[in-house]
């Protein structure tokens, strides 16, 4: 079966820098589009102007403008620079002829150093098989094109005195990890801050920036494969949060990084 999530982040090209994507509903998270698979439209189409494999996505900065709706939607891509090891990009994604999304990316080769290290380690967890799924029913939309499997802090609204959230968490059609889907899987859950909320509250995401740390597409991982996602926040305030999201293989490497500005806000307003 082919993979819903990378049906829906590889738009048709136009030509010179330009696609063309049909936002549907299915990917709607509130008042928009989900924001992990917008931005894994943005690198997708980035990664495909480029056209340089040797060249990996190194970081990806993506700014929400505003909600993205359901129906067509138009992105153009732009090389800034290509210099001998690196490349940066810039991309933007307009509806009815106003901006939603802008975005930027590093791309580069790499290089031969003699610092290499990792002291990441993840939280012990249990393995996915011992989590029950997250029921789609408690989920946004876009949440059933995933399997949730919630086992890091508390759930959103609960009033919990840290504000930790994550699971694991997989695409339910099984689909081989590269970097967009990295970026989807980044963005999933919710903002860690979120459950230090007593009651419902709306949020909704400023900016993100993720950064890479593993050679992507992941060889050596199945695509059914699970995938730890951690998230915690450390400080809110004036109505907005920060939330820095890390997602694990199963074996414990880090694969990635994403930092989130998040508006959170009254419902009533």
């Amino acid at each position: 079966m082919e993979s819903p999530f990378v049906t829906a982040t590889t738009w048709s090209s136009l030509g010179e820098g330009r696609y063309r994507g049909d936002i549907r509903p299915e990917w709607f998270q509130g008042r928009g589009a989900y924001g992990g698979m917008l931005g894994g439209s943005l690198l997708r189409s980035m990664m495909r102007e480029l056209n340089d494999p040797a060249r990996a996505p190194r970081s990806l900065t993506v700014h929400f403008c505003a909600p993205v709706s359901e129906g067509e939607a138009l992105l153009a891509v732009r090389v800034e620079r290509a210099g001998r090891q690196v490349t940066h990009l810039s991309a933007r994604l307009e509806q009815a002829g106003q901006v939603a999304c802008l975005a930027s990316a590093t791309f580069a080769i790499s290089r031969e150093t003699p610092l290499v290290y990792d002291e990441a380690r993840p939280p012990r967890v249990p393995p996915p098989s011992d989590v029950t799924p997250v029921p789609s029913e408690v989920l946004p939309t876009f949440g059933a094109q995933f399997d949730f499997r919630w086992c890091v802090g508390a759930a959103p609204y609960s009033g919990a005195a840290e504000a930790r959230s994550g699971g694991w968490i997989r695409p339910c059609v099984p689909t081989p990890l590269d970097a967009p889907l990295v970026v989807g899987l980044l963005d999933a859950y919710p903002p860690a801050a979120l459950s230090r909320v007593n009651g419902f509250c709306n949020g909704a995401t400023m900016d993100y920036t993720a950064h890479f740390y593993a050679p992507l597409p992941l060889a050596q991982a199945a695509p059914d494969a699970f995938y730890l996602r951690t998230g915690h926040s450390r400080h809110a305030s004036e109505g907005y949060a920060d939330d820095l999201a890390e997602l694990w293989s199963e074996s414990g490497q880090l694969l990635a990084q994403l930092r989130q500005m998040a508006a959170v806000f009254p419902a009533t307003r």
